[in-house]
């Protein structure tokens, strides 16, 4: 098991924690298995995917006109999906750190917890940025078999899920993985409190990981913790690609496969050319490589870097949209397009799914993922 950590302070008496606890991964990396085991214990309360920091900017305006909370409950419902009210904590905190901080702290409260946080899937590139603003603060990173991750990725889609119809998921996802590589080195370099884990092994050796998450958070490991009978889901967003967590047992087997062949190879020749960069232990899966498979050539690579980069931009348009939009225009525009509240995003979908793309396996999809 890959398992690099640092014993993190010990927090004293029974008050919050000195920092925040951030449990990250790639979209469909297995992050939200580990968040609803962990939550079961009475020391810890995460949010789920708040993502407050995606909506960072709303803190750049002026004080009177910083409406931070109410723009957060429109990108995506946080505090009707976790029992608070907007009206708790404003008046109050008007930058981000200080918005983060009383709201995740008044959630944590409300169980008697006293570990506090939050799981997200989009703060791969910002763990640094984190780290900065929180020096406290503890990270426990979840990896996954890329292949497996985008595979994940295509069965929500093909299950109807909005957020991973859009143009780029899987290459988001994949790309995303050596960023998160990236930063996750950095925060090390740094002396920051890390605890990695490996998806795989969760669910293979459910205790033995937790018990090790629990040494990593100084708190006490209880067999409870290793199902996920009693965990609570409230704060999961509903959608078909939600079925496993829902349930009372881990799944273990395999599961329907959605990735083509060309994609598949794909993957592959990136796992190849990581090797050489990491090493073959990182990515932690698959355990071998395969010596015959050659990495991605560097036209390639550069291709699906830019489109990267052209994803990623319209994510930080979307995330200025939700913090100076109007948010009558914003709601119409939801409702034109015909969304919902599924992750707060303002992607059109609409679009062809990437799941058909994949399929078809043609030029422009293999460039674009």
């Amino acid at each position: 098991m890959s398992a690099n950590h640092q014993v993190p302070r010990q927090t004293s008496g029974t008050g919050p924690a000195l920092g925040p606890l951030f449990l990250v991964s790639m979209s469909r990396g297995g992050s939200t298995l580990l968040y609803a085991l962990l939550n079961k214990h009475p020391q810890v309360a995460l949010m789920f995917e708040a993502d407050l920091a995606c909506l960072r900017s709303v803190f750049l305006k002026p004080k009177m006109f910083c409406d931070w909370a109410e723009r957060w409950e429109f990108f995506n419902d946080v505090f009707h999906r976790h029992g608070l009210s907007a009206a708790d904590v404003t008046g109050g905190p008007t930058n981000f750190v200080r918005a983060f901080t009383a709201t995740h702290q008044l959630f944590a409260r409300r169980k008697g917890a006293t570990i506090w946080g939050d799981k997200s899937p989009n703060y791969p590139n910002r763990l640094n940025r984190i780290a900065d603003d929180f020096p406290e603060a503890r990270f426990i990173i979840v990896w996954r078999d890329p292949k497996d991750t985008a595979n994940a990725v295509l069965r929500a889609a093909a299950a109807g899920s909005a957020y991973f119809r859009r143009r780029g998921a899987v290459l988001r996802g994949l790309l995303g993985y050596e960023t998160l590589k990236k930063e996750c080195d950095r925060l090390l370099d740094r002396g920051k409190q890390v605890c990695q884990v490996n998806y795989e092994d969760l669910i293979s050796d459910t205790p033995s990981v937790m018990r090790q998450v629990c040494n990593f958070l100084k708190i006490p490991y209880d067999n409870s913790l290793s199902n996920l009978e009693g965990a609570d889901r409230s704060a999961i967003y509903e959608g078909q690609h939600h079925a496993y967590i829902r349930g009372d047992k881990i799944i273990q087997g395999p599961r329907p496969e959605h990735v083509s062949p060309a994609l598949s190879a794909r993957i592959g020749k990136y796992v190849a050319w990581w090797h050489q960069l990491y090493g073959t232990d990182w990515p932690p899966y698959p355990r071998s490589a395969d010596d015959a498979v050659r990495p991605l050539n560097r036209i390639s690579r550069a291709i699906d870097s830019g489109f990267y980069r052209v994803f990623r931009m319209k994510d930080q348009i979307d995330s200025l949209a939700l913090a100076f939009g109007p948010i009558s225009l914003l709601q119409g525009y939801r409702q034109r397009q015909g969304q919902g509240r599924e992750r707060g995003q303002l992607h059109n979908v609409n679009i062809a799914t990437l799941a058909e793309g994949q399929r078809g396996a043609d030029a422009t999809s293999d460039r674009r993922l």
